[in-house]
């Protein structure tokens, strides 16, 4: 199901999943038999949500918004799905605020709704009971009003012959990135090492370097411009060329456009001694 297959990888191991407006079951079938979550609970309104029931751990016959209102539901749902219910809603925003209340931390939302007039062919939605029509911008918009990422959209899913064109959005509320400071410098290519040389103390040593490497695995930096040797780079010393010596060293050319002509200073400076040489652009491209 296509469905499954565009939200999978935000479905975690053992989940616990919430599906507004269930209809019949059919895609908590489709989970079920496919992903495996620990529970899957559901909202339906109308009398179709009975014939769901042998696919959900429990059924909810009242709006998200009264359900929490009345400590019926729980939260902490890794995924919440909304399949062509958003579009039908007065207020989809005061909708998707509920559904951040009952997610989980690192829990992500599933939509679907038709993609402008929901099929290719068709200008306008003429369905009375679509209240909004959107885009892939206004729902990312949408969502990014309240605080919530768009990490994966795609058009033309097809729900039937008149929904031929479905937008699909899954979403996880914004969180700052979180990495190491030694990102880089811990790179299989410098295992082994004591300490490196950086050649190029240029705008890449405040970029890549100064928030992905240990600055106590470099030595000292080299750089041709005299304006640059005899200061400090993040309490590493910058030195000329002809400070590097004869003994092999490890060194990061710290450059990506001028990497070729650096390397074939440093060759012509020091043709007899074997140096070790990575680029930033081969590390960025290992990684």
């Amino acid at each position: 199901m296509g469905q499954v297959r565009f939200f999978a990888p935000f479905c975690p191991p053992s989940a616990r999943v919430l599906e507004i407006g269930c209809a019949t079951g059919e895609l908590a079938a489709a989970v079920r038999k496919e992903l495996s979550p620990a529970r899957y609970e559901a909202i339906e309104l109308s009398p179709a949500g009975e014939q769901a029931l042998p696919h959900l751990d429990r059924l909810h016959k009242q709006p998200l918004r009264e359900l929490i209102s009345s400590n019926t539901i729980d939260g902490g749902f890794d995924l919440i799905l909304m399949s062509h219910v958003l579009e039908h809603l007065a207020d989809p925003a005061a909708e998707l605020a509920a559904m951040l209340e009952v997610l989980a931390g690192n829990g992500a939302i599933f939509l679907e709704v038709p993609n402008g007039g929901g099929h290719r062919l068709l200008p306008i939605d003429d369905n009375g009971s679509h209240l909004h029509f959107f885009s892939t911008s206004s729902l990312c918009r949408l969502l990014s009003n309240l605080g919530v990422e768009t990490v994966a959209a795609e058009t033309g899913a097809r729900l039937d012959a008149r929904y031929a064109d479905s937008l699909r959005v899954a979403g996880r509320v914004f969180s700052l990135p979180k990495w190491s400071s030694s990102l880089l410098s811990n790179h299989s290519l410098f295992q082994g090492e004591d300490k490196i040389v950086v050649w190029g103390a240029g705008s890449l040593a405040a970029e890549m370097l100064a928030n992905f490497f240990d600055m106590s695995a470099i030595e000292y930096f080299i750089d041709k411009d005299p304006g640059k040797q005899g200061k400090m780079v993040y309490g590493r010393p910058v030195r000329p060329p002809e400070a590097l010596g004869t003994e092999p060293r490890t060194i990061l050319i710290n450059s990506i456009d001028f990497a070729p002509a650096i390397l074939s200073d440093i060759r012509r400076l020091y043709p007899d001694t074997p140096h070790k040489f990575v680029s930033m652009a081969e590390l960025l491209d290992n990684s």
